[in-house]
Parts: C-alpha cells; sequence; structure tokens
C-alpha cells in the first residue's frame, strides 16, 4: 500500500513507483492514465517474438482480457509504425481517436499503451509522456532483477514470483470461471538439467561452460512459443511454464527440444545432451510440490541412462516407458 498525499499527479508517481511486478505495475500506470486524462479505454502489452512474428500480451487493461494477445501485430500499421518508428502514433477510430505509445528500454520498443478517447486533441499529453517514462523506468528495473546476467532468461526471483501469482487458489478460481467449467488445462511445468555438465566444465573450462549454456538458452528460445516462460533455475538447470498445454502436446514439444539440442552442433564437443522431467499443473498445487514433481520425473532420468524427457503422472501410474510418436508432426510450435 502506497502513501497518498492528496495530489493526483504525485499520488500516480508514488503508486508506480512503488510496484514490484510487471503485472502490478501496469495496473498501477492504467489507473493513472484514466484518473488524469480524458482517456475512455487504455491496455498496456508486453511485446514478445522476433521482427516479423510478433504479439502482444495484455499485462493490464479495463476493457481487455489480461493475459490475452494480439497477434500479428505485422500486418497493423498503427502498431507497426510505432514499433519500427519509436514513437507514438495516432489513428482515427469509429469513436474518436487512439494513441499507440512505445515503451522503450534500452531504445528498444518491448511494450505498447494503447488508450483511446473521443477527441483528436490531447491536452495531457505532457503528462502522458512523462507517466510513459516513469513506467518505463520502473519496468526496466524490474526486468533487469528478473533476469540471468548471463544467458537473459527469467531467473529464479522471477520463476518464484510467478509461482506465488499464478499457483492461488483465487487465481485458479478466476481461471476455472473464465473457463465455464471446461477442461482446458492450465499448462505444464518443465525443468531441464544439461547432462554431464561438470565434466565440460572441467576439460573445457568454465569459459566454455558459460557458451554452452548461452546456446542452451538461444535454442530454448527458438523452440518454445512466445506465451511460454522460460527460466534459469540456476546452474546448468533450466525451467519453463508450457502455458495452456495438456500433458500429451507438453510432451512432444519437450521430446522434440530434447532432440535439438542432442543435434546440435557445439563446437569442441561430440554432443551436448539435456534430460527434462515434467508434470502437469493443476489446481490448488503448492509450488514446492509442483517443483518436486517435476524434480523427480527429471532425477529418473539423470538416473536411467539420461537424454530422456520423462513425466512425473508417468512415474505416479508405474508407466515408465513413454509412449511418443517417433515423428510427431502434428504439433505447430509456432
Amino acid at each position: 500500500m502506497s502513501l497518498s498525499v492528496g495530489h493526483p499527479l504525485l499520488d500516480a508517481i508514488i503508486k508506480l513507483t512503488a510496484q514490484r511486478d510487471q503485472e502490478t505495475l501496469a495496473d498501477a500506470l492504467i489507473d493513472a492514465i484514466l484518473t488524469l486524462t480524458n482517456t475512455d479505454s487504455a491496455s498496456v502489452y508486453a511485446l514478445g517474438g522476433e521482427l516479423g512474428h510478433l504479439s502482444a500480451k495484455v499485462l493490464a487493461s479495463n476493457n481487455e482480457p489480461v493475459g490475452s494477445h494480439i497477434t500479428p501485430l505485422d500486418v497493423r500499421p498503427g502498431l507497426r509504425a510505432c514499433i519500427e518508428g519509436h514513437n507514438t502514433i495516432t489513428v482515427a477510430t469509429k469513436n474518436g481517436h487512439q494513441m499507440i505509445h512505445p515503451v522503450l528500454e534500452q531504445g528498444n520498443v518491448v511494450g505498447l499503451m494503447i488508450r483511446e478517447h473521443a477527441h483528436a486533441y490531447d491536452h495531457q499529453g505532457d503528462v502522458i509522456e512523462g507517466l510513459m517514462s516513469i513506467y518505463a523506468n520502473q519496468q526496466s528495473l524490474l526486468n533487469h532483477q528478473q533476469r540471468d546476467g548471463l544467458t537473459g532468461l527469467y531467473n529464479r526471483v522471477a520463476l518464484q514470483n510467478w509461482m506465488g501469482k499464478a499457483l492461488t487458489t483465487d487465481r485458479h478460481a478466476e481461471r476455472r470461471a473464465s473457463d465455464t467449467g471446461s477442461d482446458t488445462p492450465l499448462g505444464c511445468f518443465a525443468m531441464f538439467d544439461i547432462d554431464l555438465f561438470k565434466r565440460i566444465n572441467d576439460t573445457k573450462g568454465h569459459l566454455y561452460g558459460d557458451e554452452v549454456l548461452l546456446i542452451f538458452a538461444d535454442l530454448m528460445r527458438e523452440s518454445f512459443r512466445y506465451n511460454d516462460l522460460l527460466f534459469r533455475y540456476g546452474g546448468e538447470e533450466f525451467a519453463a511454464v508450457l502455458s495452456d498445454t495438456d500433458l500429451d502436446t507438453a510432451l512432444m514439444v519437450l521430446e522434440r527440444f530434447r532432440e535439438t539440442v542432442a543435434q546440435h552442433n557445439f563446437a569442441q564437443l561430440n554432443q551436448v545432451t539435456v534430460t527434462i522431467g515434467v508434470t502437469q499443473i493443476t489446481p490448488y498445487l503448492q509450488a514446492d510440490k509442483l517443483i518436486e514433481r517435476a524434480d523427480k520425473a527429471l532425477y529418473f532420468g539423470k538416473n536411467h541412462g539420461r537424454n530422456q524427457a520423462n513425466a512425473f503422472e508417468w512415474l505416479d501410474k508405474g508407466d515408465i516407458v513413454p509412449t511418443i510418436s517417433e515423428h510427431p508432426q502434428s504439433y505447430k510450435l509456432f
């Protein structure tokens, strides 16, 4: 809870700078924009993907579902012009005008704030630009705190923050209500361990070990979707949250990633392999239990030959040998 000084602009700044995660920071920006300007509706987005395949995830909004995505962005002239020009763009709409503001971090557009209002002339333009600068600075600080310094993936702090929010009973209740009783999966959680990594460090040196970690992180980015969350858990261990994915699909994706790593040409090494453990994210499961389940599946693989993907649910049922098509072509990563 932030201090109020009775001045709307100062209160908005205090609230913005008091936030400690991306979602509540975006909420604070929306509140400030709606309170201080003539904006009718506003949404804050985080950009994901590569140029040509960009998407925007809703972080906060007063008129769009949080967590939903706008895609593709590249065919929308206003959004594309904002991203390429790093400038605020005005687009005429049926009910007035839409203002598209870039969120800049180190010269790159990492997000957007889109607001709509009935009048073309914006009396609060300077205020909004100032709030956008404060928001971008705060987001950059938060992003730095939650990123691994070597690989650029999310770090263990970010994973703990995600678990603290995503695994709460309130979040599950909201999700189930929005699914109207459907069996839509919450997703799957996977842990990865690079096989025999200590041997790589001991024989090739730690600098080369870091190079392997960097390449592994790049392969993860290339192999998973824009709405999956990728983490470096620590050392040679990594983790991933496969959003809105059932266990069978997750296993196909993870098996394909395992093959990608095994087939990649790592200089000075014959082969680098990875062992993976995965479990389904179920309602009301505690964070420590989620990690424990994925860990059990991971270490079963480590103790039974390495270079494989296993699911906790297999082990729990006694299904030791996975049943995965050798050529799972039906699932598209992007």
